[in-house]
């Protein structure tokens, strides 16, 4: 019998079976919603410095960094003003890491993907720090992988 549980352990992330699924939603820090139709998965896994989080063979992500000066610094933001954010669910919440997150969508089938990212500012601060500029910079790449 195969060791089924090592797979996300190996090069690349390969799917640990045939490739079946041909979309994927993810609610990035939150719980599972709908929005346009589609059924965004929750992800509510508390994540920490270094971290790497599965579920199942559908997706996974990976974090790490430290948030400086806050050792105790949650991974996940809420909206504190959620009154001034319209909007579905996932503008309200949001997954944080102070070096690096990636996402990983597993066994896709092969074919073409539309990809749509939501942002929301949700974090405010009322100092004079580059925290509360509200300039955001995002490294955004997708790739491809597997036999394709």
């Amino acid at each position: 019998m195969a060791n089924t549980s090592a797979w996300c352990s190996r090069k690349g992330l390969p799917c640990p079976g045939e490739a079946k699924h041909h979309s994927l939603f993810i609610n990035c820090g939150g719980s599972s919603t709908s929005f346009e139709g589609n059924e965004y998965e929750e992800d509510l896994a508390n994540g920490g410095p270094s971290y790497f989080f599965t579920s199942s063979d559908r997706w996974a992500f990976s974090s790490s960094g430290v948030f400086m000066g806050d050792q105790k610094a949650s991974y996940i933001a809420t909206n504190t003003f959620s009154l001034n954010v319209s909007g579905p669910e996932f503008y309200k919440i949001a997954r944080l890491a102070p070096t690096s997150l990636k996402y990983y969508g597993l066994c896709l089938r092969q074919g073409s993907y539309r990809t749509r990212l939501h942002f929301a500012e949700i974090i405010f601060s009322n100092d004079s720090t580059y925290s509360s500029l509200g300039r955001r910079i995002f490294d955004v790449s997708i790739q491809v992988s597997g036999d394709l």
